[in-house]
């Protein structure tokens, strides 16, 4: 999937169109032409809506969460394409260092979007209170510490509330 392809099937493709040529006139056919091409990647990420992947200067993918309802899916989209325009028409070839700068806040006006940097879903956060599972056991007071990935087994870990050490189990 390619983001032309996700941004039609949710009725945003012509915003993002009319906006990048408003916003880039000279350089918009070129703008457009990555961007309908630049791939959509699902997240397993249940802590983040979405992202922009960029390497070497160049765009990799914008990976999204689909789980998230329905607006908020638009929105992100949105967000990560902001992203991908400050990246691709103020720095071409460099590497993309102000992620939520004025620039970006440019671009996710111009597309219709928030400025904030993290968005939330009640899915989403659902989701992940069910992938919670026990992970340590706290040897002094008891506790148990809920994670979705397990701990390292090779550090040592203290409890925040009691200074007790954490069995990882």
């Amino acid at each position: 999937m390619t983001v032309a392809t996700l941004a039609k099937e949710l009725g945003v493709w012509n915003i993002i169109r009319t906006n990048i040529i408003k916003v880039s006139a000279d350089g918009a056919d070129p703008l457009l032409e990555l961007l309908a091409r630049l791939p959509i990647r699902r997240s397993r990420a249940v802590r983040s809506l979405g992202s922009y992947v960029s390497r070497d200067g160049m765009p990799v993918c914008i990976r999204l969460q689909f789980a998230q309802e329905s607006e908020t899916l638009k929105q992100t989209l949105l967000h990560e394409i902001a992203h991908a325009c400050d990246h691709l028409s103020a720095q071409p070839g460099q590497r993309y260092r102000q992620a939520h700068g004025p620039n970006w806040q440019l671009w996710a006006r111009a597309l219709g979007t928030s400025t904030e940097r993290c968005g939330s879903s009640e899915v989403l956060r659902n989701l992940h209170q069910q992938r919670l599972k026990t992970v340590a056991v706290c040897q002094r007071c008891g506790a148990e510490l809920q994670r979705v990935r397990r701990l390292n087994r090779r550090r040592s870990y203290l409890h925040v509330n009691c200074g007790g050490q954490l069995r990882p189990l």
